[in-house]
């Protein structure tokens, strides 16, 4: 009889720790994917400024198209990552539209008189502050991801992640050579490829 009830007790308490496991692990993968949900809110809307903020550059710019035609390129690689839900995949697109947003912000600062144009400067300001909420949005993320990861890998959440086939979370991050790129000022020679010549514009 000691044995039956003690059988009962040990199979019960199994039970619970598979149970509790299970509910923690299930509750940290919906924060991540409640996170992501943040990023992709906040990379529609950057998505969704661009198209207004083309339409201001190509009116200041003038015959200067080459830097907004780079940027919706980048949009629309960065659409189609979207489209693939591959975080790697985004993450590259994404890095590229900064690339291309860059050399635009950097142009505009070089020419004062391309800011004269208050429509321009307001969208540059909103997306400003659109690419400050993809970066919260990101390191929450991350910090859920790294959160959820870390009970993946634990006893006795790994054994429960194994039976259900949960696996880590990818980060959401640029490698280190797309962040040097993203981060460095544009060289004389990017801009030179971005603007056309005199030659090119006649």
């Amino acid at each position: 009889m000691t044995f039956v009830l003690t059988l009962i007790l040990l199979v019960a308490v199994v039970v619970a720790t598979y149970v509790l496991c299970y509910n923690s692990l299930m509750a940290a993968h919906f924060r991540v994917d409640e996170a992501w949900s943040g990023i992709t809110v906040q990379l529609k809307r950057r998505h969704a400024l661009i198209p207004n903020l083309v339409q201001a550059a190509r009116t200041a710019l003038g015959h200067e198209q080459a830097i907004v035609d780079k940027i919706v390129s980048a949009r629309t690689e960065a659409l189609e990552a979207m489209a693939s839900n591959s975080h790697a995949d985004i993450a590259k697109a994404e890095a590229g539209l900064s690339r291309a947003l860059g050399q635009f912000i950097a142009y505009t600062e070089d020419n004062p008189e391309i800011t004269a144009n208050e429509n321009l400067v307001v969208l540059q300001r909103q997306l400003e502050e659109t690419e400050d909420q993809v970066a919260a949005a990101r390191r929450i993320y991350n910090g859920n991801v790294q959160a959820y990861n870390t009970r993946v890998s634990s006893i006795p959440w790994n054994f429960v992640a194994g039976i259900n086939g949960l696996k880590p979370g990818e980060m959401f991050t640029l490698d280190e050579a797309e962040m040097k790129e993203i981060q460095k000022d544009p060289s004389v020679d990017d801009l030179q490829l971005a603007v056309p010549s005199q030659n090119e514009r006649t």
